[in-house]
């Protein structure tokens, strides 16, 4: 989690873009939608 973008974080080589990232502010929805992706390797439901 931070409050910079993906973007500028895997560009400066501090964050692996392979590596679950979420970006500051969030909503508990975007969150929740995270935390799910994570623990389902990415895969979609349906």
């Amino acid at each position: 989690m931070s409050g910079y973008t993906d973007d500028a974080i895997t560009r400066h080589g501090i964050l692996d873009a392979k590596t679950p990232f979420i970006q500051k502010p969030f909503t508990k929805k975007t969150l929740g939608e995270k935390v799910h992706s994570v623990l389902t390797g990415g895969q979609k439901e349906g």
